[in-house]
């Protein structure tokens, strides 16, 4: 395991970071891509650890073939490889077990499971039900009308909307009770048609006509998620200057209401030819409140920066954060004690309150193996002497380069440690 030690050297943030490319955008590219055949071209993708793992998957499923001895594929804590290789599996002539990590086999799975069943999937249980691991045996899927379970997570819908182009009859995904992350499903929407896919969105519904896949070169876009901790950073400077090329106004990504979230923490974004800058700014309020029901993983960054700044603020939307690489709203709330803030959380909602004022000298916080945490903790050098963070080197999970741009912005002096 991996500690960072941030030593405070300065209370500005001023220069210029690189962001990798959109995890989102690159694991459905790849799924479309080994779907509409080898002459696809994907510029720009992720080196996020989910991208690689996915990519390493699809490539041994090719290699595999269809043969009659099952093949194991370890999804790890990845969720996005554990919904999308499930859907892309159920029409691949094979035998499959599909497992991952303890984490992992406590993270939901039965919607996507009953909703590709419903389709004719033959899929079955190896452990408690709703939960992997799970076996899958490959046969012919034609298409058809079910409705899913969006309350937990939108990658049921876009994991089988992923294949819906391939299914003889269509396919018609009817929306049941709430939906989060729905600009996720958008995303997924707008690149089917990029590659020539006939989608149509609906409030309550998806449709996907059967028409393959075109073959042609893709360009994925710089991650707004992982702008957030910039924004961040920003935020709990004293100064903020940060250029961050390849982000623009209008992306097909749904966290690029950062910009907007941020604007109510003191952080200006301009829009420049080549990305965007943020600039720091006084405060437009000291109380706010944010939904994070279509931006789940914005929710750590902004919920610590306004922590950090005593900010009250009302969140709501954060109930299906504890379905992802940790119970986040739970560590969150564990690790901000340590600076004195409390989180308070009733069923969908959650507030912070404030004990006297305290700034100790040296913070450890763990990261629950979650990478969000590990990255958004970090900031917080710019209000406190010197922080460590365990089990840093999680963020490779989606953000590879995320401590060599810490160390390049220069407001801390960085340090690593292995542990056993």
């Amino acid at each position: 395991m991996q500690t960072v030690k941030l030593t405070q050297k300065t209370k500005l943030a001023i220069g210029s970071v690189e962001l990798p490319g959109s995890k989102s955008i690159s694991n459905r590219a790849l799924i479309i891509a080994e779907l509409s055949g080898q002459d696809t071209s994907i510029e720009r993708l992720s080196e996020a650890d989910d991208t690689r793992l996915l990519k390493r998957h699809l490539e041994f499923i090719r290699f595999w073939g269809a043969s009659e001895i099952p093949a194991i594929l370890d999804v790890e804590n990845a969720g996005t490889v554990a919904r999308f290789l499930t859907a892309f599996l159920v029409s691949h002539v094979g035998e499959w077990l599909i497992t991952g990590s303890q984490r992992m086999k406590e993270r939901p799975i039965g919607a996507l499971v009953e909703g590709l069943v419903s389709l004719g999937a033959r899929i079955r249980y190896c452990g408690k039900n709703g939960f992997l691991p799970i076996h899958i045996t490959g046969t012919e899927i034609y298409g058809g009308e079910i409705r899913v379970d969006t309350s937990m997570s939108s990658q049921f819908v876009t994991a089988i909307l992923l294949i819906g182009p391939y299914l003889e009859e269509g396919l018609k995904i009817n929306f049941s009770k709430q939906v989060v992350s729905q600009p996720y499903i958008g995303m997924t929407v707008d690149m089917m048609k990029a590659f020539g896919a006939y989608v149509s969105l609906f409030d309550d519904c998806v449709v996907v006509d059967p028409h393959p896949y075109n073959t042609i070169k893709y360009e994925v876009e710089s991650d707004w998620t992982s702008a957030a901790y910039w924004y961040e950073v920003a935020a709990l400077s004293e100064k903020a200057d940060i250029f961050i090329p390849g982000l623009y106004e209008h992306s097909i990504q749904g966290d690029r209401v950062l910009a907007e979230m941020y604007a109510s923490l003191g952080v200006k974004t301009l829009y420049e030819t080549n990305g965007l800058r943020l600039l720091s700014m006084e405060m437009a309020t000291k109380k706010c409140s944010f939904d994070f029901k279509d931006c789940p993983d914005l929710a750590l960054p902004v919920i610590t920066t306004c922590a950090v700044l005593g900010t009250k603020a009302v969140f709501t939307g954060i109930s299906h954060l504890k379905y992802k690489e940790s119970n986040r709203m739970e560590s969150l709330g564990i690790e901000l004690e340590k600076i004195g803030v409390h989180l308070h959380q009733k069923e969908d909602t959650c507030s912070l309150s404030f004990a006297e004022k305290s700034n100790p000298d040296h913070l450890v916080f763990n990261t629950y193996h979650d990478h969000r945490l590990a990255m958004s903790f970090a900031p917080l050098v710019l209000k406190y002497p010197t922080i460590q963070i365990k089990d840093a080197e999680v963020v490779a999970k989606s953000y590879p380069g995320f401590w060599t741009e810490i160390n390049k912005l220069g407001f801390a002096v960085f340090t690593e440690t292995k542990t056993v």
